[in-house]
């Protein structure tokens, strides 16, 4: 018996998949998403671990990527070369394309269906596609159409909410409504979906029936924590939040919370977004705020290890917060440094045992919890902090996760 599912098990770890999306590499990513108004960095890493997580689940994965950046002249460059990469013995395609508006989509269309007919020579099973954007998913839908090869789609965000913190013109938003309708009838012609919220599909009128897998986050490898005799609190208090600087995330009430609550503590934060004016300014008129600008994920990963809390404010009337996973969640968890958040509807609840919550989004709420966090015992909140890294590591990292993703397509290949 135990010889036979041997068998099936190296059968299903021969699948060939085709991962269709944005990861270029690290060399690749840093050189050309410099300078960008929207860097996707948090994106970027989720889908590395997507992939890593799906090649830890036993398939056979192979990349095919266009760079995600922001459309010129947000981005000063109008081009983006083509160029493989090799990332630990695994190779990946990285396709041109035009940065302009109409032809962005289009050379993203092209290099992808193109890439995939081309890999399909080789063999290919299924095609997996990250993030419901319309020219990645045209791509995985001609080639099911024109070779019977299934595919299946990760959604971290819903498209409808992708533009948070972004000042769009009346018609780009017209133009994003009739993109969602194309989107939500391809995400129908899917055979599965992947979603950070179990309410994207339940709550949707198009693919309510569309069967799906919740994978709310993937966390990065991480030592395990440090045992609660070892944890000691960090000499300076700091406050710490990198990520978007939006209003939509509650940056405001963050810093106005802060402010208010006179704790002994200075607040850090990092990042890019609407509200880097308004930061620059207030940090000079308060200097226990300090803005550090645009920070690598190496800088902002040693910034929170030697933080006294990592922070989100992120407002759970904000309907989006409903139709996503906070990334960033999972990144503040695996550090082992205590986590203070608003309570949202896109977090499973068995997170909350590991976090210590702000309960009222408002600068007056975000001030008491700040009050109670730094009168709490600091032993108490690292050891709630190490357990909570132990969990994420062991549940939620890409090996844990790798053999939910590529069961799920085996089943419905």
């Amino acid at each position: 018996m135990e010889q036979i599912e041997l068998v099936i098990k190296k059968a299903k770890m021969s699948k060939k998949i085709a991962l269709l999306g944005f990861y270029v590499g690290d060399s690749y990513f840093e050189k050309y998403s410099r300078g960008d108004s929207f860097p996707q960095v948090a994106a970027y890493k989720l889908e590395g671990r997507f992939l890593n997580a799906l090649r830890f689940g036993g398939a056979q994965v192979k990349t095919i990527s266009s760079i995600a950046v922001s459309t010129y002249p947000r981005n000063k460059k109008w081009f983006f070369p083509s160029g493989e990469f090799v990332e630990n013995g695994n190779k990946g395609v990285i396709t041109p394309i035009i940065n302009l508006p109409i032809f962005k989509v289009l050379t993203r269309l092209l290099g992808s269906v193109f890439s995939l007919i081309k890999l399909k020579k080789n063999g290919l099973d299924a095609v997996c596609v990250y993030a419901a954007h319309t020219p990645n998913l045209l791509a995985a839908f001609f080639v099911r159409r024109l070779f019977g090869i299934p595919f299946f789609i990760y959604i971290p965000d819903l498209p409808s909410y992708m533009d948070v913190g972004m000042n769009r013109s009346f018609v780009l938003k017209l133009l994003k409504k009739l993109d969602a309708k194309i989107i939500d009838r391809l995400i129908v012609a899917s055979s599965g979906v992947f979603v950070t919220s179990q309410h994207m599909v339940t709550d949707s009128l198009a693919w309510s029936d569309k069967e799906y897998l919740v994978i709310e986050g993937i966390s990065s490898s991480a030592t395990l924590a440090k045992t609660s005799g070892d944890a000691s609190p960090p000499q300076e208090k700091i406050i710490f939040y990198a990520g978007g600087l939006n209003k939509a995330y509650g940056i405001v009430q963050l810093i106005e919370g802060f402010i208010k609550s006179e704790v002994k503590a200075e607040l850090w934060l990092c990042g890019r977004g609407e509200l880097e004016p308004y930061i620059s300014e207030i940090s000079k008129k308060h200097t226990s705020i300090k803005y550090l600008g645009f920070l690598s994920a190496s800088d902002v990963e040693n910034i929170q290890s030697t933080a006294s809390c990592l922070v989100m404010s992120r407002s759970p009337e904000q309907s989006y917060t409903r139709y996503s996973f906070p990334s960033k969640l999972l990144e503040y968890l695996v550090s082992g440094v205590p986590v203070l958040t608003t309570r949202l509807a896109g977090i499973p609840d068995e997170y909350y045992e590991f976090l210590n919550v702000i309960e009222d989004s408002s600068s007056d709420g975000i001030s008491v919890a700040l009050k109670s966090f730094f009168a709490a015992d600091p032993q108490f909140l690292l050891e709630k902090a190490a357990c909570g890294k132990i969990w994420v590591s062991e549940t939620k990292s890409s090996f844990a996760v790798g053999r939910k993703i590529v069961d799920f397509m085996e089943e419905r290949n």
